[in-house]
């Protein structure tokens, strides 16, 4: 079996003769980016291989060389998902191609919390212990808790009667026991304790945001974000659903994997704030259908046909331990509800989150991610829908894309007078004006879109979404012939070679464009609106977060309204999982905003497909100048 090393982990994998690199990578649990699914058009898998046999690894494929580009392949780069592995080889994993430098923080925008809690503490002295009647002295603890609780019956934990049984006197003079909806004890500890915890937690497609909170005081102690591990099997939802429907095995693996991804996130925040996670006792999770899915280890092959129809849509309340996640024996799991196949327990937690409800005049909500959802709030009606925008906006898609970190262009604006893209980059030294040690690397979302919205507006781009043929300095070919913009010069980059925009990555915005603008349309034709009856737009999401509003209208991702009623909100099904946490009123909410939200599905006929073709327009240039201001 042929071995490779793979550094710089230094790690040895062994293979089948003819296996997949990046299939054997997945097994091994290599970190390792894949956003298509090992299809081979993203080209994020690309490996450097430092020794190998001529015969060791398959032929370049024209499409592998193509995404490479001439000089990636002059130096041995290959991409994982083409490369058959036949003998011996030594692979280097680049920076560039790893899972963890897509990571992004998941910003709430709120902080204060209304507490309604789902436990309360009960201090207690217990009994003086009776060494030759345990049990007897078990019955005087339980009857000691019900008095001091003031309920009679409760119900009682085995764990919670076990710990007891098992306790040291001298460390047990007091406790201190968790009782959930006034109904049964499920925690108990040593000592007077005012403090008991919870986690709120975000599935999202590409990244995951889990919050530490303290659910009597009713505040955040901690928050952490993660790469969502199932990108390697695919950047979107459907890729997912692909391949979990094929076997179980592999069903179960995208959960493994998922739930030892929350382990390891919630374990870091607890280490943090000197909490031990078997304190957390409460749990509530949100995301989209799909990825509720996954995690609960339910078949999402319903959801990827028509009528879309999820496995469960009701809210749910189980122990947290049944999905393998490492809290209190105790701990359970709240799931808020689905509202379809493809509008999830996260837009319903948005709505929270955001206080939609409380707007006044018609508002609309953008949840911006892999799967954005978009909910309009029209007098007492909600109406909602799903459109599939892709990871394009977190650069995924993006042939340079990458997340917001050091190295990555933030910001692009055109000059006229010299024909080029002045630029800037997470860590510039803006003292030597980029020529320090931090250089640029790729693009992360609000590059993405500024660049776009800047060359339609310098006539770079038409607007069907093609770059003109011109003699601009900044247009020219990639290494596949397509044509490109230069965004950054070559003296200006980590690697020495020029960061290009090319007429692939236009398309892929047009594409999220496209189908983000058909989803607001058809929210405003069902409530009977124009798109300038809108009073307030909120986006969701990281990337709107980094958005800039006016190069969004420039391109006409957003309805043409005044930038003034745009405003950024964080990550809103995020702070709505924090609100369900806290406050058992919000879990009731939750079900009743799920009867009362109206969704509206992407239809599959003529008239959609006539829309989306429409909505794949980009703003003319001379509309794009005005709303930038050149005019």
């Amino acid at each position: 079996m042929p071995n490779v090393v793979i550094y710089p982990e230094g790690k040895t994998i062994s293979l089948k003769p003819g296996e997949n690199l990046l299939e054997g990578l997945r097994s091994a649990n290599i970190d390792v980016f894949a956003p298509c699914a090992g299809k081979g058009w993203c080209g994020k898998c690309a490996v450097i291989v430092e020794a190998a046999d001529p015969e060791a690894l398959s032929t370049p494929t024209p499409e592998e060389i193509a995404l490479l580009g001439q000089k990636k392949n002059a130096h041995n780069w290959r991409l994982a998902c083409q490369v058959e592995v036949r003998e011996n080889a030594v692979i280097r994993i680049p920076v560039e191609s790893r899972q963890r430098r897509w990571i992004k923080e998941k910003t709430l925008f709120i902080n204060e919390f209304q507490t309604e809690p789902v436990i309360r503490l009960c201090q207690v002295v217990l009994p003086a212990r009776d060494m030759h009647n345990a049990m007897g002295w078990l019955d005087r603890v339980v009857e000691t808790v019900e008095t001091v609780a003031g309920i009679h019956p409760l119900a009682w934990s085995q764990d919670v009667k076990e710990t007891l049984l098992l306790s040291n006197r001298s460390e047990w003079a007091r406790a201190t026991f968790t009782l959930r909806d006034e109904q049964e004890v499920v925690h108990v500890q040593p000592g007077f304790c005012d403090h008991s915890y919870g986690v709120a937690i975000d599935i999202g497609t590409t990244t995951l945001a889990v919050y530490l909170c303290d659910l009597v005081e009713g505040r955040i102690l901690a928050s952490g974000s993660a790469l969502n591990p199932q990108v390697t099997y695919g950047a979107d939802i459907v890729s997912r659903i692909a391949y979990a429907q094929t076997d179980l095995e592999r069903r179960k693996h995208l959960q493994k994997i998922l739930v030892e991804a929350l382990n390891s996130l919630i374990g870091r925040l607890a280490h943090q704030t000197n909490i031990r996670t078997e304190d957390i006792i409460e749990v509530v999770l949100v995301g989209n259908s799909v990825m509720h899915h996954l995690v609960l280890g339910l078949d999402p092959s319903g959801l990827g046909k028509t009528p879309f129809n999820p496995v469960v849509r009701t809210a749910l309340d189980i122990p947290a331990v049944e999905i393998g996640l490492k809290l209190a024996p105790t701990a359970r799991l709240h799931v808020l509800p689905l509202k379809a196949g493809y509008v999830g327990a996260d837009a319903v937690a948005a709505v929270l989150g955001s206080g939609l409800e409380t707007i006044e005049g018609n508002a609309l909500l953008m949840d911006m991610g892999t799967n954005g959802e978009i909910i309009l709030k029209h007098g007492r009606r909600l109406f909602c829908t799903s459109v599939p925008l892709g990871p394009v906006f977190e650069g995924a898609q993006i042939t340079l894309g990458m997340r917001a970190d050091i190295g990555a262009v933030e910001h692009v604006r055109y000059d006229p007078r010299r024909g080029n893209f002045q630029v800037t980059w997470i860590g510039q030294d803006n003292g030597s004006k980029g020529h320090g040690s931090v250089k640029a690397k790729g693009f992360c979302g609000s590059a993405v879109i500024e660049i776009v919205a800047e060359a339609l507006a310098a006539g770079l781009i038409r607007p069907d979404g093609r770059i003109v043929n011109s003699d601009v300095p900044c247009v020219t070919r990639a290494d596949s012939g397509e044509r490109a913009l230069e965004i950054v010069s070559a003296s200006d980059t980590y690697n020495g070679l020029p960061l290009l925009f090319t007429q692939k990555d236009v398309r892929a915005v047009q594409l999220a464009k496209g189908a983000s603008s058909v989803g607001i349309r058809l929210l405003l034709e069902y409530a009977g609106l124009e798109k300038r009856d809108l009073a307030r737009i909120f986006l969701g999401g990281i990337f709107g977060t980094m958005i800039s509003p006016l190069h969004a209208l420039a391109l006409g991702i957003l309805p043409p309204v005044d930038p003034q009623r745009i405003r950024a909100v964080g990550n809103v099904a995020g702070a709505g999982a924090c609100m369900a946490l806290l406050n058992r009123s919000l879990r009731q909410r939750a079900v009743t905003l799920v009867e009362q939200m109206e969704y509206v599905s992407l239809p599959q006929d003529q008239e959609f497909q006539d829309y989306f073709i429409e909505a794949l327009q980009f703003s003319t240039s001379e509309e794009a100048r005005h709303v930038l201001g050149w005019d």
